[in-house]
């Protein structure tokens, strides 16, 4: 017999993809003000050695590694808990 996936008892839930480009496109957006208060693009990128381009796609909202952005919010000197009220808030707007 075969199981369903009830029977193994799943309880993940799926994130549509269009959901987690809105999320990635908020948390890129949140990314940007926090970086604009305080450097330049260029500056920044280069300070915590991500090029530049790179730097403007996440902005952007592409998607990145948990390093890079916990390496982000490192330069820009902001608390994951920090960071995560800030998208709150942009999400209520």
């Amino acid at each position: 017999m075969i199981k369903t996936k009830k029977e193994y008892g799943f309880v993940a839930k799926a994130l549509p993809a269009a959901d987690i480009q809105k999320l990635l496109f908020r948390i890129g957006r949140t990314l940007k003000t926090a970086r604009q208060k305080r450097t330049t693009l260029d500056r920044f990128s280069y300070e915590i050695n991500i090029s530049r381009t790179q730097m403007g796609k996440y902005e952007s909202g592409h998607n990145m590694l948990l390093s890079t952005f916990l390496k982000v919010l490192h330069g820009l000197d902001i608390s994951t808990e920090e960071f995560f009220r800030e998208l709150e808030k942009s999400g209520k707007q």
